[in-house]
């Protein structure tokens, strides 16, 4: 038991509290003694408690109880060791009651399996993490903060000691620091022949018809025969046949560059002796300088065939694919210079497909334009799109007025089957956020109302206008899948809900994945819809759905019938819809588009034709219209964004909506000019690059020209497969080099996009990429059990073979603080009343001079006893003295009598007075012994009192 002090400062105020104590004593000197001594005993004691507690008193206990914290290696190399488990038992087995535990899983980043516990019985191992990478050093830091710090804890990890991300040694150096100690258990995994294709390298920039050579490096624990395969994308260019010997080899495959643009080389190995296959491929990048490429994809067969003619005449290559032919991959988009969408739905590419397409014009400087007719801008879908990102105009009407009023009922089915689809798409989410989109779109005057069902329709948004549109999506947002379905029930409420709306135009759009119940009366209740004008669309979603009844109930409701067999294009289809039932996005007015004289494209200061109708947009604050019509709405608009620029034509390319455009003599000049100032613009840079891996990390280096002084500012821009975006800053290694690191916990594609700045704009640029094509934990292993102990050694943890020995061994003392300050002002609280009651109250003296006995140190017997020796002598003196008082009183008596006599001469006067001067002074000595006698009584009767 121990006391401590939380801020021992406040200890210092006890000096000026013995100063006031003193000096009230001093200045009471009126108040009788036990009443003073009792004030100042209390007083003390209370300031005494307020200045302790004041500092914070804590009562320290020692603590006997240890928590154990075990760090499991869960990565590849582990193999899901069985001995995990085991050791784990054995060891919870051997703990105290009061003992507790937790258990951390690593990999590439560190979890929580089980909290701490003092349980006796093991959970199992459930928690996923990240098996492609090994970072013990994240495991030790999140076991660190789990032991608290008044605790005797311990960190405990089971791993083959293959360390790939962070640095152990150093966290358990901290974690010692803290008094942490940190153990291990070598687990080493058994490995046989292993042979790993370790990087492919490729130059960097080729120009068509160039030969060069592609270096392979393969290391290996065996010596065998192996086949090596080189693939130019998927098509094979290059076999070998080779000898592999133990160690490091290297392989070279000569090539000739014959096509343009951005290439992978991949290259697998085939040995006959190995263990792990999925350590035998690896893959490069190279860029091959050649003519410009575009890339068209077409809503309609023709839609930019007049755009095709164009480019090809001004010696553009194009390039026209369908959808499903699109890159699949990010480097796929290296190869073209631009990619046109002529008149394109939302609905025909995925959200994959448009988060590459957008990545690809922010990230890697590729340019987009879009252009106009029914299936496109607002029209096609592309509402709140990663496409709509990229391009330079909105695609809903933002501040425009005295638009026709639109009233909206979604008819949304909430059965159990809307909670995923076959590919794991959760389609209520889904539909939930295409409601949301929907209600985005519309404006104040407008009026929504929302109905969900299973078995019954219920309410989710009563109509109302969309004004409180963050009340109306949170009502939205609260749909949840569960029941049956029944569609003509809700169908029929929509109707009541929808006709009430006091709109224009007036809307229902149904959605299910489902069937209902035949036999209801749909044909009557749609000639009732749509002789109020009201109009129906339905939305299929899903083989399991009644297609032929939606398509009967949006042919009858004079609406549109969609089959969504992807559940992710539920919201285009909504957004598509809500244009579509407003009918204001098309303008059709006849009018010769204004040049308002921003952009360079000198082809438009000529007359220009004019154009019939075109899709309402809004322009974004930052683009620039080149042509507006009388509505301001633009017409030609472009912008750029990220390293890539886009543009945004409203009209058509066929020519029903802009025939004189077609028609006219610089339409083909135009169109060229608009492409290639979409073309990347950025020089490209002069520097060399690599990449490798170190570890899990990959490792982007720059290597300057000679000569060459290093840039103001240097950046990559890493993005994998699946578009998650990393920006890292290069920074000088030596001289002329800069060099960045970034993740690759993840097998995979990394782009890397590296940009040169000047004052935060971009003056050169170079793309290059790496792939990993397999996680570090497969790689030829090192000897785990030495790397262990070394930084083991390095960081002053210790290694331990036996389960017992994990609760067991000596720990730093630690101390259980418990603050006592709340009872200390308890107990000055309590006093407090006692000290004025003590102050106030007039009590008789002797009661103070009793209760003040109550605080005086009690004598010895023996002093008692002396003073009874002395009592007793100083009474024998007091009865000799009182004796001779009365002979002196008789003395006097007789010296006294002859002054009454008539004076006679000078010398009989002398003797009288001489002698009572000496009887005076004999009577002052014989008073002192009475005095001294009477304190020593006054004395005595107060310790008997005591």
């Amino acid at each position: 038991m121990g006391i401590n002090f939380i801020q021992p400062l406040f200890l210092l105020l006890l000096l000026p509290v013995v100063y006031v104590i003193i000096s009230w004593w001093q200045h009471q000197k009126q108040m009788p003694i036990g009443r003073k001594a009792t004030i100042a005993t209390i007083r003390s004691l209370l300031f005494l408690l307020l200045v302790l507690a004041l500092a914070g008193t804590q009562l320290l206990t020692p603590v006997q109880a240890k928590t154990i914290v075990f760090v499991v290696d869960r990565s590849a190399s582990m193999k899901d060791d069985p001995r995990v488990l085991s050791f784990l038992r054995e060891a919870i087995g051997q703990k105290q009651a009061a003992d507790k535990y937790a258990v951390i899983a690593v990999g590439a980043e560190a979890a929580v399996d089980q909290p701490l516990t003092i349980r006796q019985e093991l959970q199992p191992l459930g928690v996923d993490v990240n098996r492609n990478a090994t970072n013990l050093a994240e495991g030790i830091r999140l076991a660190s903060a789990m032991i608290a710090t008044n605790a005797r804890g311990k960190v405990v990890l089971l791993t083959d000691g293959q360390e790939t991300n962070g640095d152990a040694a150093r966290q358990t150096r901290l974690a010692r620091e803290r008094g942490i100690a940190v153990e291990a258990v070598s687990l080493q995994q058994p490995y046989g022949d292993e042979v790993v294709l370790t990087s492919v390298q490729v130059p960097q920039r080729l120009y068509a018809g160039e030969e060069y050579g592609i270096t392979v490096d393969v290391e290996s624990t065996v010596a065998t025969e192996a086949t090596l395969r080189l693939y130019e994308g998927n098509r094979e260019a290059g076999q070998q046949t080779v000898q592999i010997s133990k160690g490091n080899n290297r392989f070279v495959f000569s090539q000739k560059a014959m096509q343009q643009g951005f290439h992978r080389y991949r290259v697998e190995i085939e040995p006959r002796q190995d263990t792990v296959a999925a350590n035998n491929q690896a893959t490069a990048y190279t860029q091959v300088a050649g003519a410009p490429v575009v890339l068209v994809a077409e809503g309609h067969p023709g839609a930019a065939s007049n755009l095709i003619q164009a480019l090809e005449a001004g010696n553009i290559k194009v390039e026209l694919r369908d959808f499903a032919l699109l890159p699949k991959e990010l480097e796929g988009y290296k190869q073209f210079a631009s990619i046109v969408l002529a008149d394109v739905p939302a609905t025909s590419m995925n959200d994959a497909d448009m988060e590459r397409m957008r990545t690809a014009v922010r990230d890697l400087g590729i340019g987009l334009i879009m252009t106009g007719g029914k299936d496109s801008f607002g029209m096609g879908g592309w509402f709140q799109t990663p496409i709509e990102e990229a391009l330079p105009v909105h695609m809903d009407l933002k501040g425009k007025e005295q638009l026709p009023s639109l009233g909206l009922q979604l008819v949304i089915d909430k059965s159990g089957s809307m909670s995923a689809d076959a590919r794991g798409a959760d389609k209520m989410a889904l539909a939930r956020e295409a409601a949301i989109r929907a209600t985005t779109m519309m404006n104040a005057q407008d009026y929504i109302g929302v109905i969900a069902f299973d078995d019954t329709p219920w309410d989710v948004v009563a109509p109302q206008s969309v004004t409180k549109l963050d009340e109306i999506q949170q009502q939205i947002g609260r749909i949840q899948a569960d029941g049956g379905t029944d569609i003509f029930p809700a169908l029929q409420l929509g109707y009541e809900r929808v006709k009430a709306m006091n709109t224009q135009r007036k809307h229902v759009i149904l959605l299910t994945d489902g069937q209902s119940a035949i036999g209801d009366d749909y044909e009557g209740l749609l000639q009732q819809m749509t002789a109020e004008n009201i109009t129906v669309s339905t939305v299929a979603l899903g083989d399991d759905s009644d297609r032929s009844l939606l398509e009967m109930i949006a042919e009858l409701g004079k609406g549109r019938y969609y089959f969504a067999n992807d559940a992710e294009s539920i919201p285009k289809i909504f957004s598509k819809e809500t244009a579509l039932a407003s009918r204001t996005f098309i303008v059709e007015k006849p009018q010769v588009p204004g040049y308002t004289g921003l952009g360079a494209w000198p082809t438009l200061k000529q007359t220009l034709p004019p154009v019939r109708a075109y899709i309402a947009t809004t322009p974004k604050q930052t683009a620039e219209s080149s042509l507006m019509s009388a509505d301001d709405d633009p017409i030609l608009t472009r912008w750029q964004y990220g390293l890539g620029r886009s543009v945004a034509w409203t009209s058509d390319l066929e020519g029903k909506w802009s025939p004189d455009w077609v028609a006219w003599g610089g339409s083909s000049r135009l169109w060229n000019e608009i492409v290639a100032w979409t073309f990347p613009q950025i020089t490209e840079g002069a520097w060399k690059t690599t990449t490798s891996m170190k570890g899990a990390k990959g490792n982007v280096r720059v290597t300057m020209p000679p000569g060459g002084s290093l840039p103001q500012e240097m950046e990559a821009v890493v993005l994998n497969q699946e578009m998650k975006r990393e920006v890292i800053k290069l920074k000088p290694v030596a001289p002329g080099v800069m060099e960045g690191e970034f993740e690759t916990a993840d097998p995979g594609t990394y782009m890397i996009q590296i940009s040169q700045k000047n004052q935060g704009r971009v003056t050169a640029s170079q793309t290059t990429g790496l792939t990993v094509s397999y996680s570090p934990e497969y790689g030829v292993h090192s000897d785990g059990e030495k790397k262990l102990q070394e930084w083991l050694s390095v960081g002053g943890g210790n290694q331990i073979t036996k389960p017992e020995e994990a609760f067991g061994g000596t720990l730093p003392d630690k101390w259980d603080t418990q603050s006592i300050s709340e009872w200390l002002l308890m107990l000055a609280a309590f006093l407090l009343p006692i000290d004025i009651a003590v102050r106030r109250l007039q009590l008789p003296d002797q009661w103070w001079a009793r209760l003040s006995s109550l605080w005086r140190v009690r004598k010895s017997m023996s002093a008692d006893s002396d003073q009874q020796v002395v009592l007793s002598r100083l009474g024998e003196k007091r009865s000799a003295t009182r004796r001779t008082r009365e002979e002196r009183t008789d003395d006097q008596k007789v010296v006294s009598a002859p002054l009454i006599h008539p004076v006679g001469r000078a010398g009989n006067r002398v003797k009288p007075a001489v002698k009572n001067e000496q009887a005076k002074e004999k009577q002052e000595k014989q008073t002192q012994p009475d005095e001294t006698l009477n304190r020593l009584l006054v004395a005595k009767n107060r310790k008997k009192s005591q």
